[in-house]
């Protein structure tokens, strides 16, 4: 039997700061993802084994509460902490001092900021190892590491310079297993699209297929579970009463072999509502079809830019026919669509950006996220910026809403590209037409409280004091 304890530190000023290996971010709204990694840990669990999970953001923990339940959870044999680069010298200091409580137990972290290798070797002085693939864990022989001869572990870096990734382009099965979801069914969860307020969070590929460079997840290969075991977790689900699902993909659909099958049985299975990331290279017209079906009510897909020759240095195709037949076809069934851009990529000008923002006004979405350009470890964008001399920890506690500021580009200060980030945001969602649009497509009063909830929240945090580098 192994028993873990899964934490999470508090946020600085209780900002919704979500933590993921790929990469971090601040929520736009009050919404707050579960954490998909730790749901992976769970996973890997064996009957009789146990879990305490500790989150100090979700639960808007003061430091006191937080070390207190920390000092209750008198039994484990390995603790996970995760950290990020949003907030990093927040996150180091709580790490700090929380394994100094338990002194004698293997200590495992995970985190964005750890796909820049300074950071992976500054925190190996601290931990047993880093957890990059959650799904491959062998928890025992974690447990055991200090006590064992053994140099490696599944899915763990234990040093620096250790690669734990397959060839990124290689799709590798996932071992069965089912998420301990009752750990994760917190009220501090908020799902901004959800048409009811409790909802989960199904994992049925991690990694990513795509290459784009300004995306810390390209270094991830993909990795599928079969649709059998996604379904045994969905029949969990549903007897817990969960109704409302967060499919966690970063590309739903791009291996049919399994998304098909499992669309089908949930078609005729089940009635959950839900949401995914997509991408319209591998979602066809067709196959968005099935996903309506099978209960999806919204999609969010990548556009970033309209300059293509940004994109194209980004190793990011795109396609844009075939986005904006997804797109009708997603109006046409009343789905809705929220759709991503990237505001200030490298090359790009103020008329550049500006192009993009009218785009996003010219599409028939429902949703806008604008995301400053962010210095993500394991992307393009950092290696270059250190290639200019910029330390790694001068790259620490920026996210894509700017609230740290922002690094500009050759073109544009931060404090630039966060004003038109900021402009776009009250563009989009000030039109009258789009308000009518969005009060059209809400199916019930609860819907309503979340999506304006949600619409406060950005607002609020659409007008920040920032810093540059």
């Amino acid at each position: 039997m192994v028993d873990i304890i899964l934490v999470i530190p508090p946020s600085p000023d209780h900002r919704k700061i979500a933590r993921f290996s790929f990469q971090s971010f601040e929520s736009k709204g009050s919404y707050l993802f579960q954490p998909r990694e730790y749901l992976a840990i769970t996973s890997c669990l064996k009957p009789g084994d146990g879990a305490v999970f500790i989150d100090g953001t979700c639960d808007n923990l003061e430091d006191e509460d937080f070390f207190c339940q920390l000092q209750e959870t008198d039994k484990g044999d390995i603790l996970f902490f995760s950290l990020s680069n949003v907030c990093w010298d927040s996150d180091y200091d709580y790490f700090r001092k929380t394994v100094k409580l338990f002194p004698d137990m293997p200590v495992y972290v995970s985190g964005d900021i750890f796909l820049d290798m300074d950071f992976r070797e500054k925190i190996l002085s601290d931990c047993d190892g880093v957890v990059f693939l959650p799904y491959e864990l062998n928890l025992e022989k974690m447990a055991a590491f200090r006590k064992t001869d053994v140099e490696s572990l599944p899915g763990v870096s234990t040093k620096s310079e250790q690669n734990v990734f397959s060839d990124p382009r290689k799709i590798t099965k996932v071992l069965e297993g089912s998420p301990r979801h009752e750990l994760f069914l917190k009220p501090g969860y908020r799902f901004p699209f959800a048409r009811h307020k409790e909802f989960a969070t199904v994992v049925t590929a991690y990694g990513c297929p795509n290459a784009c460079s300004y995306c810390g997840s390209s270094n991830f290969p993909p990795a599928v579970r079969s649709h059998e075991a996604v379904l045994r977790e969905m029949e969990h689900l549903a007897d817990l009463g969960i109704k409302e699902l967060f499919l966690y993909d970063l590309t739903f659909g791009f291996y049919k072999k399994e998304s098909i099958p499992l669309l089908e049985e949930m078609k005729r299975r089940f009635g959950f509502s839900w949401t995914c990331f997509t991408n319209h290279q591998v979602c066809t017209p067709e196959f968005l079809e099935l996903m309506y079906e099978a209960g999806c009510h919204t999609i969010m897909v990548g556009v970033d830019s309209t300059r293509v020759e940004t994109l194209k240095n980004y190793k990011r195709s795109f396609r844009k026919d075939k986005l904006e037949s997804l797109i009708e076809k997603a109006n046409r069934l009343k789905m809705s669509v929220c759709a991503d851009f990237i505001i200030g990529l490298e090359d790009e000008t103020e008329d550049d950006i500006r192009s993009t923002i009218n785009y996003a006004l010219k599409l028939p979405i429902d949703f806008a996220s604008f995301n400053v350009i962010v210095p993500t470890p394991g992307t393009l964008i950092r290696e270059n910026l250190k290639k200019k001399g910029v330390s790694s920890a001068d790259l620490t506690n920026f996210d894509s809403l700017g609230h740290a500021g922002n690094i500009g580009n050759k073109h544009l200060s931060g404090q630039r590209i966060i004003e038109l980030r900021n402009d776009a945001v009250k563009k989009f969602y000030l039109r009258p037409s789009l308000i009518l649009r969005r009060l059209r497509k809400t199916s019930s009063w609860k819907h309503f409280t979340i999506q304006f909830r949600e619409m406060l929240s950005l607002f609020a945090k659409s007008f920040i004091r920032t810093k540059n580098i």
